[in-house]
């Protein structure tokens, strides 16, 4: 069920006393504000332009990333449309007892982190429940909430947090957010766009963090996860193709016969003799790229 904004209060567990708030509004964005308690920012979907302590250049979160900001804190908050996030206002320092962050600083100042793995599978499955009481799982939205806020402390305890525009870091988001939206474009330009820096900028850090462009990256990643849909899915063909971001049925078996020496149906049948390709030699024969990611054959919907 959608739903525009879901609050309420969990108290009684120890440390573990905090409000949460589930915001779905299609359009999000507000001016310098602050709360008395610390919050816990959790992109759910889309990506964020945040700022704080007045900082002069903005910040970028997408899934994949937390952003702790301590009581009092200036701060403010621009969402791409579609956005969803999660914010818990709870006091971070009691939770964690010692108070401080991997790397011995005080919670006095907002800083970023990546999630772990568990974190990621967590926050799907918080994603999903919306405002139903019990997922499938027979999970309740506040125990998982609860999970989250374990899991975040532990991060918070024993990983440092992400620099100020450390590249890194927005690599990992690019790479989350391309995983998360394989039916979108990919382009390097429209992630350029959705993560707020130039089109160069980020080929040149994605092609030093990673070892290639984001064309083929994307066009890897799209091919790879089409297979673990036909392999481990019921969905339809059709359904695969669209939701991997291939624009058509032909450029999509040609794309997965040249990846794993099989057509989709061949794959989906499992009739046929396992052959693992080189992906990456592959689609560097068949297309020329620049350090823009961008390359000169279509089929995909944009940047694959």
């Amino acid at each position: 069920m959608k739903f525009d904004l879901q609050t309420y209060t969990v108290t009684g567990d120890g440390n573990m006393d905090f409000d949460v708030v589930c915001n779905e509004r299609a359009e999000y964005s507000n001016g310098p504000h602050a709360h008395a308690d610390d919050m816990l920012f959790v992109p759910l979907d889309g990506v964020f332009s945040v700022s704080s302590d007045g900082r002069a250049r903005a910040d970028v979160l997408a899934s994949g990333s937390l952003w702790l900001v301590p009581g009092h804190s200036v701060h403010q908050v621009m969402a791409s449309p579609g956005q969803r996030h999660l914010c818990y206002y709870l006091d971070m320092g009691r939770m964690l007892a010692a108070g401080h962050t991997d790397d011995g600083a005080s919670l006095s100042d907002s800083r970023k982190w990546g999630v772990s793995s568990f974190l990621m599978d967590l926050l799907r499955l918080r994603g999903h429940l919306g405002r139903k009481s019990v997922g499938a799982s027979g999970l309740r939205d506040k125990e998982v909430d609860q999970m989250i806020l374990r899991e975040v402390g532990r991060i918070v305890t024993s990983v440092p947090p992400a620099l100020h525009g450390e590249p890194g870091a927005v690599v990992r988001e690019v790479k989350l957010f391309i995983a998360n939206h394989l039916d979108a474009d990919l382009s390097c330009e429209a992630l350029a766009r959705q993560f707020r820096t130039s089109e160069r900028t980020l080929a040149r850090w994605f092609h030093s963090e990673q070892g290639q462009p984001i064309a083929q990256y994307v066009h890897q990643t799209r091919v790879a996860e089409a297979r673990r849909l036909l392999a481990s899915t019921t969905l339809t063909i059709v359904d695969i193709q669209g939701t991997t971001g291939f624009s058509t049925a032909s450029h999509f078996a040609y794309a997965m016969r040249r990846a794993f020496g099989a057509s989709p149906r061949r794959l989906r049948e499992g009739d046929w003799i396992w052959q693992e390709f080189d992906t990456r030699q592959e689609f560097d024969t068949r297309q020329k790229f620049d350090m823009s990611g961008s390359s000169t054959t279509s089929g995909t919907r944009q940047g694959g």
